[in-house]
């Protein structure tokens, strides 16, 4: 929880700094994700990992463009961990 919190902190005191980064690793993380699914082929399970993936990039960013409170926009911030999840699995399974 404390390791959260540090994270959470450093982004809420450098939003506007962090804001760009965030959007780049999620959309380069996210393209290396899609990349390794659809590798694999068309599934009903790729196609959902697929969505997850893609639906994951876009809150962050639509979070960041609707101008919502970098407090809320950190949630969708989160989106990362689950692409990175996403990339991981689909490299090594």
């Amino acid at each position: 929880m404390k390791t959260y919190t540090l994270i959470e902190r450093f982004y809420l005191n450098h939003f506007y700094l962090v804001m760009p980064l965030a959007l780049i690793l999620l959309s380069c993380i996210g393209g290396f994700a899609v990349y390794f699914i659809t590798a694999k082929g068309i599934s009903l399970f790729n196609l959902l990992q697929l969505f997850l993936a893609v639906a994951a990039a876009m809150l962050y960013l639509v979070a960041v463009l609707a101008q919502l409170s970098p407090k809320k926009s950190f949630f969708f911030f989160s989106g990362l961990l689950l692409e990175a999840f996403l990339l991981l699995f689909n490299l090594f399974f």
